[in-house]
């Protein structure tokens, strides 16, 4: 057995949604590009998806290698080759792409997912992942090593349902409550009031992101982070939401 990176430096915010269609690329990729424009601190955003993945897409990225060839090539045994396979955004803000197949990263790509994310770890003080919508291989070992586990849902019924499910088998896959966040996205659309959702989950609401679909396919489609774009409603929770991940101390120390 390859031998163990240790987990340093940086700290690892998961994102994941609840369902399909919730805007979790939409909250890692901007959360990301928030982190880095606060703290001017080096952030990677890593997309674990085992499917095409979306976060090079939101940046306008087109890039050469993904995760799956750096566990291929084992990149991760030196941080110095782990390098070339990440792209870099003109924002300054870093990614490491997903596989432009399906079925990578799978259960047996397991231990060099972690291995890789350790050593990316090393290299970056955020490391921002993006774990899609279902409790995949990757995403549960990405989940297991986060500081904060962030879940991405709309103020709907199956998002509730999801909520207390995913809670649960976070639970037992050993993600404690205490790391667990809940972000309402697309708050402002008619759905179940937060109060509600609330009260059935027995928790609060941590964050909660406006619908702004305009500003949000704006952003995509020019290939930037949100806060690149003439200033919108979204741009204040986005940094309310950064700020509260990296704390206030982190944040306005890159101010």
């Amino acid at each position: 057995m390859a031998q163990r990176l240790p987990f340093t430096g940086a700290v690892i915010i998961a994102f994941l949604g609840t369902k399909g269609g919730t805007g979790t690329t939409t909250m890692a990729v901007n959360s990301a590009a928030e982190i880095h424009r606060l703290t001017r601190r080096p952030t990677i955003v890593v997309d674990a998806k085992p499917a095409p993945g979306d976060v090079a897409a939101f940046l306008g990225l087109r890039p050469r290698y993904s995760l799956a060839e750096l566990i291929d090539q084992v990149g991760w045994r030196d941080r110095a080759v782990a390098t070339r396979y990440v792209a870099e955004h003109d924002s300054g803000l870093h990614v490491l792409a997903a596989s432009e197949g399906f079925g990578r990263p799978n259960s047996r790509d397991v231990e060099a997912v972690e291995q890789s994310l350790a050593c990316i770890s090393s290299m970056y003080a955020f490391v921002v992942i993006d774990a899609g919508n279902t409790l995949s291989p990757s995403a549960v070992t990405a989940l297991a090593i986060a500081d904060v586990v962030v879940l991405v849902a709309n103020p709907d019924l199956p998002c509730l349902r999801n909520l207390q499910r995913l809670t649960d088998a976070l639970r037992l896959s050993g993600v404690m409550t205490e790391r667990v966040r809940v972000l309402l996205n697309r708050a402002s659309e008619d759905g179940v009031p937060a109060v509600q959702m609330e009260k059935v989950l027995g928790r609060k609401i941590d964050f909660s992101v406006p619908s702004d679909y305009r500003t949000v396919a704006a952003a995509v489609n020019a290939g930037v982070p949100v806060w690149r774009l003439r200033q919108t409603d979204l741009h204040q929770p986005l940094e309310i939401v950064a700020r509260a991940l990296v704390g206030p101390q982190t944040a306005e120390a890159g101010s």
